[in-house]
Protein backbone atom coordinates (compact mmCIF):
# COMPACT_ATOMS: atom_id res chain seq x y z
CA UNK A 1 0.00 0.00 0.00
CA UNK A 2 1.29 3.57 -0.72
CA UNK A 3 0.10 6.45 0.94
CA UNK A 4 0.88 10.17 1.32
CA UNK A 5 -0.13 12.40 4.54
CA UNK A 6 -0.63 15.99 4.76
CA UNK A 7 -1.19 17.87 7.71
CA UNK A 8 -0.82 21.87 8.42
CA UNK A 9 1.52 22.59 11.03
CA UNK A 10 1.36 25.93 11.23
CA UNK A 11 -0.01 28.94 9.68
CA UNK A 12 1.68 32.43 9.10
CA UNK A 13 0.50 35.78 9.51
CA UNK A 14 0.72 36.09 5.66
CA UNK A 15 -1.26 32.45 5.01
CA UNK A 16 1.61 30.67 4.10
CA UNK A 17 1.58 26.97 5.36
CA UNK A 18 4.36 24.85 7.50
CA UNK A 19 3.34 21.48 6.32
CA UNK A 20 4.36 18.57 6.76
CA UNK A 21 4.28 15.31 4.16
CA UNK A 22 4.77 11.72 4.85
CA UNK A 23 5.18 9.67 2.47
CA UNK A 24 5.50 5.89 2.21
CA UNK A 25 5.33 2.71 -0.15
CA UNK A 26 5.82 -0.48 0.60
CA UNK A 27 9.49 -0.48 0.75
CA UNK A 28 10.23 2.89 1.89
CA UNK A 29 8.97 5.74 4.10
CA UNK A 30 10.14 9.93 4.88
CA UNK A 31 8.90 12.65 6.46
CA UNK A 32 9.02 16.30 5.64
CA UNK A 33 8.41 19.42 6.76
CA UNK A 34 8.31 22.26 4.49
CA UNK A 35 6.83 26.04 3.93
CA UNK A 36 4.64 27.25 1.07
CA UNK A 37 1.58 28.99 0.31
CA UNK A 38 -1.62 27.46 -0.19
CA UNK A 39 -1.78 28.62 -3.70
CA UNK A 40 1.11 26.23 -4.49
CA UNK A 41 -0.57 22.81 -3.05
CA UNK A 42 -3.64 23.91 -4.76
CA UNK A 43 -1.96 24.75 -8.71
CA UNK A 44 -0.19 20.93 -7.70
CA UNK A 45 -3.71 19.37 -6.80
CA UNK A 46 -5.14 20.92 -9.98
CA UNK A 47 -2.49 19.78 -12.10
CA UNK A 48 -2.60 15.87 -10.02
CA UNK A 49 -6.19 16.33 -10.64
CA UNK A 50 -5.76 16.57 -14.72
CA UNK A 51 -2.69 14.35 -14.92
CA UNK A 52 -1.52 13.36 -17.41
CA UNK A 53 -2.03 16.34 -20.48
CA UNK A 54 0.63 13.88 -22.28
CA UNK A 55 2.95 11.27 -23.06
CA UNK A 56 5.89 13.57 -21.31
CA UNK A 57 3.77 14.98 -18.30
CA UNK A 58 4.72 15.91 -15.19
CA UNK A 59 3.25 17.50 -12.04
CA UNK A 60 5.94 19.13 -9.66
CA UNK A 61 5.36 20.67 -5.81
CA UNK A 62 8.47 21.87 -5.07
CA UNK A 63 9.89 23.95 -1.86
CA UNK A 64 13.62 25.18 -1.61
CA UNK A 65 16.29 24.58 -3.46
CA UNK A 66 18.90 22.18 -4.27
CA UNK A 67 21.66 24.84 -3.76
CA UNK A 68 23.12 24.37 -0.34
CA UNK A 69 22.77 27.71 0.67
CA UNK A 70 18.76 27.18 0.99
CA UNK A 71 17.58 25.91 4.47
CA UNK A 72 16.12 22.34 3.35
CA UNK A 73 14.68 20.88 -0.18
CA UNK A 74 11.69 19.09 -0.92
CA UNK A 75 9.34 17.58 -4.30
CA UNK A 76 7.00 16.02 -5.24
CA UNK A 77 6.82 14.88 -8.70
CA UNK A 78 4.09 12.66 -10.52
CA UNK A 79 4.96 11.30 -14.53
CA UNK A 80 4.23 8.15 -16.77
CA UNK A 81 6.33 5.63 -16.29
CA UNK A 82 4.74 4.18 -19.90
CA UNK A 83 2.79 5.20 -22.32
CA UNK A 84 0.05 3.03 -21.17
CA UNK A 85 -0.14 4.94 -18.18
CA UNK A 86 1.76 3.01 -15.25
CA UNK A 87 2.72 6.55 -13.08
CA UNK A 88 4.97 7.74 -10.12
CA UNK A 89 4.84 10.05 -7.45
CA UNK A 90 8.27 11.05 -6.61
CA UNK A 91 8.99 11.68 -2.93
CA UNK A 92 12.77 13.59 -2.57
CA UNK A 93 13.48 15.64 0.42
CA UNK A 94 16.86 17.02 1.62
CA UNK A 95 16.91 18.50 5.75
CA UNK A 96 20.27 20.12 5.69
CA UNK A 97 21.99 20.38 9.65
CA UNK A 98 24.19 18.92 11.23
CA UNK A 99 23.33 15.26 12.85
CA UNK A 100 21.01 14.43 14.06
CA UNK A 101 19.07 17.15 12.13
CA UNK A 102 20.60 16.27 8.59
CA UNK A 103 18.10 13.79 6.85
CA UNK A 104 17.99 12.85 2.90
CA UNK A 105 15.20 10.99 1.15
CA UNK A 106 14.72 10.15 -2.39
CA UNK A 107 11.97 7.61 -3.40
CA UNK A 108 8.66 6.38 -6.18
CA UNK A 109 5.20 5.29 -5.17
CA UNK A 110 3.97 3.87 -8.37
CA UNK A 111 0.43 4.19 -9.05
CA UNK A 112 -2.03 5.01 -12.19
CA UNK A 113 -2.77 8.30 -13.21
CA UNK A 114 -6.51 7.62 -11.85
CA UNK A 115 -4.54 7.55 -8.18
CA UNK A 116 -2.98 10.70 -8.88
CA UNK A 117 -6.58 12.30 -9.89
CA UNK A 118 -8.14 11.13 -7.03
CA UNK A 119 -5.36 12.62 -4.95
CA UNK A 120 -5.89 15.63 -6.34
CA UNK A 121 -9.53 16.32 -6.38
CA UNK A 122 -9.00 15.08 -2.47
CA UNK A 123 -6.38 17.94 -2.18
CA UNK A 124 -8.56 20.31 -3.43
CA UNK A 125 -11.16 19.85 -0.61
CA UNK A 126 -8.95 19.18 2.00
CA UNK A 127 -7.51 22.88 0.93
CA UNK A 128 -10.87 24.01 2.62
CA UNK A 129 -10.74 22.78 6.16
CA UNK A 130 -7.00 21.63 6.79
CA UNK A 131 -8.06 21.01 10.51
CA UNK A 132 -7.40 17.84 10.19
CA UNK A 133 -4.66 15.94 8.17
CA UNK A 134 -5.25 14.30 5.19
CA UNK A 135 -4.73 10.64 4.15
CA UNK A 136 -4.54 9.63 0.63
CA UNK A 137 -3.84 5.44 0.09
CA UNK A 138 -3.42 3.71 -3.01
CA UNK A 139 -2.82 0.39 -4.12
CA UNK A 140 0.96 -0.81 -5.05
CA UNK A 141 0.37 -1.80 -8.53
Amino acid sequence: MNSVQFKVVWIDDDGMFQLAVRATSSKHAAYHETYLYPQDLEAFAAGLKDFPQGADAEVVLESGATDPKWHDYFRMRAFLLKPTGYSALEFESEVRGDPPIRAEAHFFLPGLPADFNRLGAELITWLNDTAEPLLFEWKNY
